[in-house]
């Protein structure tokens, strides 16, 4: 049952207005325009599928309705339309509640199981699937959010590129790794560590192209050098041993101290001082023997020596500079400046050795071979090629290094992803187990409602129906038609409407006056909420919405549209049950009408109706709309004190755009009340107890001239009229026609307005 309406956005219903505490029987009263078929469409939309519902509606809302219980049945000009008007032929009625026991027994059983089944697939079924359903996706969620986790950590490392590095949402980022894996890596193992290295050299460090190099040609003279150096520092080089001073120099070692010391003599001088005891004991003899110890095989050895010292120290000398010259522009992970200290250590070391060979030339010595330090020297050189193939290659290794960043992703992240699809395949294989019982179980639902539509074709007919419109048709007075049945599709009725005597199969609807088209329209609803027109719908508890079912009825079928309609919310016993509706099949009912004889006589407390009801009157000023609730007590009286109720409501107010409903108000006040009490048959006549020669007569015929012309000749195109009378201050209004009441009837006057 529907308990609350709520309507925002729609026609009159411009500010939200919420209709709560909804009866099974609920009556609403309100002038024609204000708001009531709205009501009543509201609730016809709820009953279309979802794509042909209107969104003139998306503000609006209701609670209780729910699809698969209820049947919303509404009755207004669509419904006549839909049924008649468009169509020349209506669907048989199938009066429900009859049958044979056995049959009605079986029918009840198979829906036991039938709403089993139903309730297995809703509650049971569909949660297992939705749970599979939702593990995958979560389940996938958390693997693409792991794999973006990977990526903002190692990106941290590579800030100038992190903003720019492009798909930066999570699934984007995923679909990128997955397409990298469906491809073969270039390399399945990069180190982090190069990227860093990699990323430094091409983004960091700003790459120029070195333009020095350690030349292999000096190397290779060097090395040239040493083996020369080293065949002469191996050799021992000594004096002439036949001098009879040879073995006290070579037994004292001090042959180059001899040497040095006779650099500082005289070759010819018979007699000289000695340069190292300073006293004359050097003659000429002395000089011929030291001259023959240090002959010329010796002397071209020490030389021979001295010169490629002096050739080696200018060759590594030159060698050094070289790798100054490459230190200058080139010096990754110190590998060229550490190479420079220590060839300039080696050679030190290496000049140490020749010198000491030739102090002491009959001592072997040996230095140390550059050869040492040749994969070093490689490693510089290719470092240094490396780095201007880099700088050569600049853009295209910026390039490449954005590939092996994807790939370096790709193998983190392959594990993880391997792992899902493992994960993801269970449960795939999970659902489709669901998928085959649900199968199953939906075999079973339509093997239960086939049963029930064969055994309910065997219990229900659609000619009592037609029937029961017939005898009430013909008991109405309209002798003339009646309903017939035309043809059969698929062993269901089809009814026309046919003239008693006329033989044709044309339908004759729309040859009827609007009073006997609404009423035969509503005799064919008022069966329809007795019975259906689907049995697929026959379980379905009915909420029955009637809009202003009297239109164009004269006063006797009005009586009997009341009469039906009471038998529709007619109550089922006494207290309590007389809070039921006597038919089970009727969930709810709306009751919409202008029409104060009808609205009276349909609601009357003493008719046998629903004790569970609620009354409603609808209200518009300025075009939007209000609902009030009145509770179980019926406020709407008659036309007469509606009209009194209006006046109270401008008066409270006071506003002086509603003066032409004011008028308009009054006016038909007078009418009445002159008309009831004989005073007259129009408004003029109620002056009729005033002297023209009272002051009073002049204000109150003014008046008098305001509400008529401002009732019956205000148009748009009035505009004269129309600026004079809401520019009129309503309370002048008040007064003029209070002084009228009290002049003709003050008693009367205070009671209404009181």
């Amino acid at each position: 049952m529907i308990t609350n309406i709520k309507l925002k956005g729609i026609s009159s219903y411009k500010n939200e207005v919420l209709i709560d505490n909804l009866k099974k029987v609920n009556f609403f009263f309100g002038n024609n325009g204000s708001g009531k078929s709205t009501i009543a469409k509201f609730l016809y939309n709820l009953s279309l599928e979802e794509g042909i519902k209107s969104s003139d509606f998306n503000n609006c809302s209701q609670i209780g309705y729910l699809e698969d219980n209820f049947e919303i049945l509404v009755f207004d000009e669509k419904f006549i339309d839909k049924n008649f008007i468009k169509k020349d032929v209506q669907d048989g009625i199938f009066s429900l509640n009859q049958g044979n026991d056995t049959i009605d027994k079986l029918i009840e059983d198979e829906n036991i199981l039938l709403k089993q089944n139903i309730d297995y697939l809703k509650d049971i079924l569909a949660p297992k699937k939705e749970k599979i359903i939702q593990n995958d996706k979560n389940s996938f969620e958390k693997l693409k959010k792991e794999c973006f986790d990977e990526r903002k950590k190692a990106l941290q490392f590579f800030l100038k590129i992190r903003d720019s590095f492009p798909y930066k949402q999570n699934q984007n980022n995923f679909d990128k790794i997955q397409d990298v894996l469906s491809k073969t890596l270039n390399n399945d193992s990069i180190v982090f560590e190069d990227l860093v290295s990699a990323y430094k050299r091409y983004f960091d460090d700003e790459i120029i192209k070195i333009n020095s190099n350690i030349s292999p040609k000096l190397y290779s003279k060097i090395r040239r050098q040493e083996i020369k150096l080293n065949k002469l520092l191996q050799e021992v080089i000594i004096g002439n041993n036949d001098v009879d001073i040879a073995q006290i120099i070579n037994d004292l070692g001090i042959r180059n101290w001899v040497s040095t010391g006779i650099s500082f003599l005289k070759q010819d001088v018979d007699l000289q001082t000695c340069p190292f005891c300073q006293k004359e004991t050097i003659d000429v003899d002395l000089i011929r023997k030291f001259e023959n110890y240090f002959d010329e095989n010796y002397k071209n050895k020490i030389l021979e020596l001295e010169t490629l010292k002096t050739d080696y120290v200018t060759t590594v000398s030159l060698f050094l500079q070289e790798i100054k010259n490459v230190l200058d522009e080139y010096n990754e992970k110190n590998i060229v400046s550490n190479l420079y200290d220590t060839i300039r250590i080696f050679l030190e070391l290496n000049i140490e050795q020749i010198d000491q060979k030739i102090k002491e030339s009959n001592i072997r010595k040996e230095i140390q071979s550059l050869f040492t330090f040749k994969d070093n020297i490689s490693e510089i050189n290719k470092s240094i090629n490396k780095h201007n193939k880099d700088f050569d290659n600049l853009d295209s290794n910026k390039k490449q290094f954005e590939v092996d960043l994807w790939e370096y992703f790709a193998i983190e992240n392959k594990q993880k992803i391997e792992e899902y699809y493992i994960e993801k395949y269970n449960y795939s294989t999970d659902y489709f187990f669901e998928i085959q019982i649900e199968d199953y179980i939906k075999s079973l639902i339509l093997e239960s409602k086939n049963k029930i539509e064969e055994w309910k074709t065997e219990t229900i007919t659609t000619q009592e129906a037609v029937s029961n419109i017939n005898k009430i048709l013909n008991n109405s007075g309209f002798d003339g038609f009646l309903i017939d049945e035309k043809e059969k599709i698929n062993n269901i009725s089809q009814y026309y409407l046919k003239r008693i005597d006329e033989q044709t199969s044309e339908n004759v609807f729309k040859t009827l006056s609007e009073g006997e088209k609404n009423f035969i329209s509503f005799l064919y609803f008022y069966q329809l909420c007795l019975g259906t027109d689907n049995v697929d719908r026959s379980s379905k508890k009915k909420i029955i919405v009637i809009d202003d079912p009297v239109s164009s009825l004269d006063s006797q079928v009005l009586f009997i549209v009341t009469t039906l309609v009471h038998q529709l919310i007619a109550k089922k016993g006494n207290s309590p049950e007389h809070m039921l509706l006597k038919n089970s099949n009727i969930q709810q009912v709306f009751i919409m009408s202008h029409n104060i004889y009808f609205f009276k006589e349909v609601s009357l407390y003493y008719r046998p109706i629903c004790h569970d009801r609620t009354f409603f009157h609808i209200k518009k000023s300025k075009n939007i709309t209000d609902v009030i609730c009145t509770g179980n007590k019926n406020e709407i009286l008659n036309d007469y004190t509606l009209l009194w109720d209006s006046l109270k409501n401008f008066k409270e107010k006071n506003d002086s755009e509603l003066n032409i409903s004011l008028c308009n108000t009054m006016r038909r006040i007078l009418e009445s009340y002159v008309n009831f009490t004989k005073l007259g048959k129009d408004t003029w006549d109620s002056l009729s107890t005033i002297p023209i020669t009272d002051s009073r007569y002049y204000i109150c015929s003014a008046l008098m001239s305001e509400i008529n012309d401002g009732s019956h000749k205000i148009s748009p195109l009035d505009e004269m009229f129309y600026q004079r009378v809401v520019n009129e201050v309503p309370q002048n209004l008040f007064n003029a026609f209070e002084m009228i009441f009290r002049e003709i009837a003050e008693p009367h006057y205070e009671a209404m307005m009181n």
